[in-house]
């Protein structure tokens, strides 16, 4: 029996459709998985596990910034880094019924630190650079200003995002100190890795061609 090239066709286009129709659904079910979104994040994973320097300068962001301040905190405590370094950041945070105002982004995180055991006179805060488009780059020239005698340094940031700012900081800083990484949690257990991973690919292609 000879069957018409057209319904060939149809046929085959319709398992071509079932088939990526099937794999996009697993992967979509695998990705619901931390510990498996972990691994897709594990080429970007950089952490130093003896991380140690005269101070350690936390990364600033959004809902990750607890992970990376608590971080720090326990490298404070564990005397592998005299103080510790925030952005300076200004924006408003929530209300603070104690004051009796908003605080600023900074403020919240000092008060963070505070409640983690790190002394105020041990916490300091690094000037914003205006007009840099690639934040993370920023960040590690506002230090190198703030800091231009600094030897030996630790940046504490989450597990996706310490490639790039290894990166930053090494190509800033040149040979002017020895930088370390620190990750804030491993890859699996990061709040970043609720984030698209994706969108993390390629910011590191875009700085590794801008920095």
């Amino acid at each position: 029996m000879n069957i018409p090239a057209d319904s060939r066709d149809a046929s085959k286009w319709r398992r071509r459709f079932w088939c990526l129709a099937i794999a996009l659904a697993a992967i979509w079910i695998a990705m619901s998985f931390a510990q498996i979104r972990g691994w897709m994040i594990m080429p970007l994973y950089v952490h130093d596990h003896q991380a140690e320097g005269e101070v350690a300068y936390v990364m600033a962001d959004g809902i990750a910034v607890w992970e990376r301040l608590h971080a720090a905190a326990d490298l404070y405590h564990l005397k592998r880094v005299d103080d510790i370094y925030l952005l300076d950041e200004q924006q408003m945070s929530t209300y603070n019924f104690v004051r009796g105002q908003n605080d600023s982004r900074v403020q919240r995180e000092i008060d963070f630190l505070g409640l983690h055991g790190v002394p105020t006179e041990h916490i300091h805060t690094v000037r914003p650079v205006d007009g840099d488009w690639l934040s993370s780059r920023s960040e590690a020239v506002g230090l190198q200003r703030a800091l231009p005698g600094v030897t030996k340094l630790v940046v504490v940031t989450s597990a996706p995002h310490t490639r790039r700012c290894r990166l930053c900081f090494d190509r800033v800083f040149k040979d002017e100190a020895n930088v370390s990484v620190c990750a804030a949690t491993s890859s699996a257990d990061s709040a970043e890795t609720h984030f698209p991973i994706w969108i993390e690919y390629g910011k590191l292609i875009v700085y590794w061609f801008c920095v």
